[in-house]
């Protein structure tokens, strides 16, 4: 579309035959990269596969400069530890991009001929366990599809738009304020069931989680649904919304 961009992250593995540099990563070897480690150019970084990842301040200032939004594969671990380092100074919208099941991501790492499938493999329960501290699930079942969902997600963030709703009945405050002191305790809620309904997304399950996110400030994640929706929230999810905000 022309408004995004990439934002390349430093790695220490080699380059694959459809990769080049900056796109999507700049490759260096481990002495380089231990040393923008020791002089702090990196907001974060892991080692994941036996290789190293990170995300360099320089190469992010630079990319913003272009004034578009930046697009950035990176790791569970990685993602938890940017969106600390960076804080609000730039805004993050973090997508969880998953599959069905192990035997689903077997069948796709053999047909792009990855070498360290068990490496991977070994990875998979655990960057299970973080879905839920994201902003949004996807299940990227058909790239069409998944692309799609990603450009209405950044449509509804540019706008911050607020989320319609299909379900009847509206949460009462003692159900939502339960749900805020939960999050303000630490605790991560399930996440709320959305789904695109003409282009917006609509709450198809969980109305009260996400007005109980709104409420407190914590994230709650969204995961998008294939299910067919009618949004009914009207005035009261309105008032509701506008109250969940003060």
């Amino acid at each position: 579309t022309g408004g995004f961009a990439l934002l390349p992250t430093y790695t220490t593995r080699k380059k694959r035959p459809t990769e080049s540099e900056g796109n999507p990563y700049c490759f260096v070897d481990e002495e380089t990269f231990k040393k923008k480690i020791e002089e702090k150019e990196l907001y974060e970084y892991e080692n994941v596969h036996g290789h190293y990842y990170g995300t360099s301040k320089k190469l992010l200032k630079e990319r913003l400069a272009l004034g578009k939004i930046l697009l950035k594969d990176i790791d569970v671990l990685g993602t938890q530890n940017l969106v600390k380092s960076i804080g609000k100074d730039v805004k993050i919208v973090t997508l969880f991009l998953k599959v069905d099941s192990k035997e689903v991501l077997v069948k796709r790492l053999t047909e792009r001929k990855e070498t360290e499938i068990e490496k991977r493999l070994a990875r998979y329960d655990m960057e299970m366990t973080y879905c839920d501290k994201y902003d949004y699930i996807i299940n990227n079942e058909e790239l069409y599809d998944t692309v799609k969902t990603v450009l209405a997600i950044v449509k509804a963030e540019s706008e911050n738009a607020e989320i319609n709703t299909a379900e009847a009945v509206i949460p009462s405050a003692e159900e939502i304020s339960d749900l805020v002191n939960r999050l303000n305790n630490g605790e991560t809620l399930p996440p709320v069931k959305v789904a695109l309904h003409n282009g917006e997304f609509v709450v198809a399950e969980g109305g009260a989680r996400y007005l109980a996110g709104l409420k407190s400030g914590k994230r709650v994640a969204k995961e998008i649904v294939k299910t067919a929706v009618i949004p009914v929230g009207g005035e009261k999810w309105r008032a509701a919304i506008e109250n969940a905000k003060r």
